[in-house]
């Protein structure tokens, strides 16, 4: 509901015109020898009725135009001299031309300047003569104000689209930090989850397997200490993954709120070494049978892949593993076979064992399983994660090789992202 209080600032211009009225009619009714009648109460109370309602020009800019220029008339049509008191009807002709929308403004202006237009003819009719300078006068005295009042809608308009973009540009800004934030902490969490969490449970396995085969106690008591506290690293890890991998409400909420500007891209990147590859399999495979879990590796064709391909395919093969390593149980045996063409990359790991990883991983609060799906979809790839025919536990995943489709891949996940 539009409020009708005047704004402190419209009502002293009112009294301000009022007082300059009032004088300036009382000096003009001294000054003029020409029949006028004398400057009375009424006189007041119509120059009040022509300047007054300007204090709401802003709330209501047509009735104040329609009320100044009817009071303005009727001052000047029963014989008071006209002075100041017009400048009532030009400030609500500015007003009426910088408040209300366009056609408005014209149409109420218009009706006005026609209605003044009127006046002067019938004056001169009156009067038995034509003052040229009248109509002149009833013209720069409306389209002076419209003109002015025109051009201040304008710029309000323009200074209110600039800071609306500006609006938008910062939420834009605080959006994209928001991504950034949740890209960040997702690759953070990945991290985490695929380097230390699976050289945590190596390092536990390989501690409870020397356990199980020291003949001195305080060895076998050390070893179990180090195999407990591998455990209890694995728990914090997952809880770190899982503060990580804070909802999108809380993760644009921090952003929003710790990054007022862009963040910084000058920090020089450090690699304490080389991202893991294909060639890094078999060692990978050998620290999983030193574990305890046989592992068959086959890594078949030769084409050249990208690194980032690369990569996904050895964080694939090493959480598959480090799950059959915690989930398989005893006597199981793993199977890795990479397949290299110049299309795609072909990854497939299962084990024989009970078959039961997902179901286990959930329960124990795993993101190994997100984690896969996540950078798969990064590249545009497909995944298939689930039980093995026959027992055991399978994960199958196809790495497209080729930079346009690994290109449509980065679109199709940017687009599901924006959705969600």
């Amino acid at each position: 509901m539009k409020t009708l209080r005047p704004r402190l600032s419209d009502a002293l211009i009112a009294l301000a015109v009022f007082a300059v009225a009032v004088m300036g009619s009382l000096t003009a009714a001294d000054l003029f020898e020409g029949p006028a009648r004398p400057f009375d109460a009424l006189a007041v109370v119509l120059i009040a009725a022509a300047t007054l309602p300007l204090a709401w020009r802003h709330a209501a800019p047509r009735v104040v135009l329609w009320v100044c220029t009817a009071a303005w008339l009727f001052f000047v049509g029963i014989g008071y001299v006209d002075s100041a008191v017009i400048f009532g009807v030009v400030i609500a002709v500015y007003s009426a031309a910088l408040y209300l929308p366009r056609r408005s403004a014209w149409l109420h202006v218009g009706l006005v300047a026609a209605l003044l237009i009127c006046w002067t003819i019938l004056g001169s009719i009156v009067a038995q003569e034509v003052a040229i300078l009248t109509f002149a006068q009833v013209a720069i005295v409306l389209a002076i104000p419209f003109v002015i009042g025109i051009a201040d809608s304008r710029r309000a308009a323009r200074l209110t689209e600039l800071e609306l973009d500006q609006q938008r540009r910062e939420q834009a800004q605080r959006i994209a930090a928001a991504d950034a934030v949740r890209a960040e902490r997702a690759r953070i969490a990945r991290e985490l989850h695929d380097v230390v969490a699976h050289e945590i449970t190596v390092m536990t396995l390989h501690a409870e397997g020397a356990r199980r085969r020291a003949e001195d106690p305080a060895v076998a008591e050390a070893l179990a200490t180090i195999a407990e506290s591998g455990r209890k690293g694995l728990t914090e890890m997952q809880r770190v993954i899982g503060v990580l991998r804070a909802s999108e409400q809380e993760a644009e909420e921090e952003a929003a709120a710790l990054t007022g500007h862009a963040p910084r891209t000058d920090r020089p990147a450090v690699e304490w070494e080389p991202m893991p590859s294909l060639a890094a399999l078999p060692r990978l495979a050998q620290q999983v049978e030193d574990a305890g879990l046989p592992v068959e590796l086959e890594v078949l064709g030769s084409t050249h892949v990208p690194a980032s391909i690369e990569l996904t395919a050895y964080r694939i093969v090493q959480e598959a593993l480090t799950n059959s390593m915690k989930y398989a149980g005893p006597g199981a045996r793993a199977h890795v076979r990479v397949t290299r063409t110049p299309d795609v990359v072909v990854v497939l790991a299962e084990d024989d064992g009970r078959g039961a990883i997902s179901e286990a991983a959930q329960s124990s609060g795993g993101h190994g399983l997100d984690g896969m799906r996540e950078r798969v979809a990064a590249i545009g790839g497909t995944i298939d994660i689930g039980p093995r025919k026959g027992g055991g536990f399978r994960v199958q995943a196809h790495l497209p090789v080729s930079d346009d489709q690994i290109r449509a891949g980065s679109r199709r996940s940017s687009a599901t992202g924006a959705t969600a």
